[in-house]
């Protein structure tokens, strides 16, 4: 990735700050979910109208998963335009589900679980979960809501104090907390390595790579090489704990969340080191490629992610 491309991505994300949320909870505490839809819909077009990078991005990801998966495609045809608002208006679902799951109103009834026995094993122990930008990970909140353990979330924004307090403000009750880092190293395991001692739970993203940071290793992703970020792979090995793959997300009306164990302890080689961890992240990409296939419109990264303008 270009250093003008994580720098889009990241002013994007510091540009919506807290606002657009703030409105989204002002719409949906007055007419609820129904509300916001209609709101969104008009937001979301105009987005979309003016948004010319999110669109390519968008299309140039569809496009993608309809090459590389041939006959087993979830396209019948050629992604198009009319795919990319389907994708944006599927963002914009997330945000409300994200809501709901901040107030608590998404139940571990309206979950459908597969590998549970593998996160029930952590219950009361401490884990890294590595994620993508991909459906809803807030949702792992309905699973832990009888083992209220805290859930922390590693981001690399500068308003993620200010999201704390949000997310406070909806549910003093809330257990996700947002942890703020400009990257991921020696520094950053040893104040996780406490939250882990006390049971906690470590969410980190495996397919941002910091503005910062040229710690990267290229992955074939959907048929073309991406870069992807070694410091999740990195703190993992330093953080010597059971790490998870989990994906969770919406299919029609349902929530779905997949678990998967990827290893007891992820260990590298000095020897190998570049090896095993080239190794780890394609295991981890391919799972993503599953789910990119299984749920084409829940992989939220809407920026140039192939390195190629």
């Amino acid at each position: 990735m270009s250093s003008l491309d994580q720098k889009k991505w990241s002013n994007i994300k510091e540009r919506g700050g807290m606002l657009p949320l703030m409105l989204m909870l002002g719409f949906y505490r007055l007419g609820g979910r129904w509300l916001c839809r209609v709101v969104l819909l008009f937001v979301i077009f105009w987005y979309w109208l003016f948004s010319k990078t999110a669109r390519q991005a968008s299309l140039n990801y569809l496009t993608k998963l309809h090459e590389f998966s041939g006959e087993a495609s979830p396209f019948k045809s050629p992604p198009t335009q009319t795919n990319t608002y389907t994708h944006l208006m599927q963002f914009a679902e997330c945000i409300l589900d994200k809501i709901e799951g901040w107030l608590g109103h998404i139940p571990e009834t309206e979950l459908k679980l597969f590998g549970h026995e593998k996160i029930r094993e952590q219950y009361q122990k401490g884990a890294v979960i590595v994620v993508s930008h991909f459906g809803n990970i807030e949702l792992l909140r309905a699973i832990k809501s009888e083992n209220p353990q805290k859930i922390n979330i590693l981001v690399y924004q500068k308003h993620a104090t200010k999201f704390n307090q949000f997310i406070k403000k909806l549910n003093s009750h809330a257990d996700v907390n947002l942890v703020p880092v400009d990257e991921l190293g020696v520094d950053t395991a040893l104040v996780l390595q406490e939250k882990l001692a006390q049971g906690e739970w470590i969410i980190v993203a495996a397919d941002r790579i910091p503005v910062q940071s040229n710690r990267v290793q290229t992955v074939e992703f959907l048929g073309e090489d991406a870069d992807w970020p070694q410091g999740a792979w990195i703190l993992v090995s330093l953080l010597k704990v059971p790490v998870l793959a989990v994906f969770c997300y919406r299919t029609c009306q349902q929530f779905e969340v997949h678990i998967y164990k990827m290893t007891d302890q992820l260990q590298f080689s000095r020897k190998t080191r570049m090896e095993d961890m080239q190794k780890t992240m394609r295991q981890y990409v391919v799972l993503l490629e599953k789910h990119c296939l299984r749920a084409p419109y829940q992989w939220f990264n809407f920026y140039n992610f192939w390195n190629k303008k």
